[in-house]
């Protein structure tokens, strides 16, 4: 099912110097929206952005067990989140989904990984909270950045149960390196996962995925791509195809999930 109207921003907070949160009261695309999926929304009526942003469903909004909206996690990088980030409780945004394929999460999961590298932790938390409810699987998360002002939704993995890890280059919280350093080390003491879930920078999610495949371990990639329209019609997300580099995927529609194996970045 897919949904296009215009809804009221119930909540908008700074979570970090360039991060913030958004609560949309949208509960029919909150009641099809799954892990991995995205929306494409912008603020009514205004001429900057032009076109729709893309951003990951990062939690759903229940209230005495119902569900009535979700929340985006954004970072501030360009005019189009800057206007994003003036909007307040109550205004209205123009949101269109829910678009793309999301995770997938095997029946007999045990162990997971869940590899975040900044704001990627957008759409894995909502991923988080799914595994969560089923008892058999465990979950360590990796939260990677630059400092700790990129270290996001540590709390809120806690509380789910999971094992967190932290990196960052400039040492200001956890270990100091990239985030896939931690990787390596978890597969040395803790033995495999069952699936690794990813999505952060290129780079990162190139390492992990070279990770997965040297260790024979099932991965998933989410990839941050610029879209323009959510529905495959711009091109403007094309992705190689690892079998076939004349070919192409649309992280859109085909994506933004991809077994990391079938795409080359």
């Amino acid at each position: 099912m897919l949904f296009q109207k215009q809804v009221p921003i119930v909540h908008h907070v700074k979570v970090g110097p360039v991060y913030f949160k958004m609560g949309l009261a949208f509960p029919e695309l909150a009641r099809f929206a799954r892990p991995g999926q995205f929306v494409m929304a912008k603020p009514p009526a205004r001429r900057i952005p032009l076109l729709r942003r893309p951003f990951s469903v990062h939690n759903l909004l229940i209230e005495r067990g119902e569900i009535y909206g979700f929340e985006l996690l954004y970072k501030v990088v360009g005019q189009g989140t800057h206007a994003l980030s003036e909007m307040k409780s109550g205004d209205v945004l123009d949101v269109l989904g829910p678009l793309g394929n999301g995770f997938f999460c095997p029946q007999d999961m045990g162990e997971a990984f869940l590899v975040a590298g900044g704001v990627g932790v957008a759409s894995l938390y909502y991923l988080g909270v799914e595994l969560a409810k089923n008892r058999a699987a465990r979950s360590t998360v990796f939260l990677g950045g630059c400092s700790a002002d990129d270290i996001l939704c540590q709390e809120e993995f806690e509380s789910l149960g999971a094992k967190v890890r932290i990196t960052t280059e400039d040492c200001s919280l956890g270990a100091q390196g990239v985030v896939t350093s931690l990787v390596e080390q978890a597969l040395k003491v803790d033995g495999k996962p069952d699936m690794i879930y990813a999505c952060g920078p290129t780079a990162m999610l190139q390492a992990v995925s070279h990770i997965a495949a040297s260790h024979n371990i099932a991965c998933q990639i989410s990839l941050e791509t610029a879209m323009a329209c959510g529905f495959g019609v711009c091109l403007g997300c094309a992705v190689r195809k690892a079998a076939d580099p004349g070919s192409y995927f649309h992280a859109c529609t085909d994506g933004p999930v991809f077994d990391s194996g079938d795409v080359r970045i």
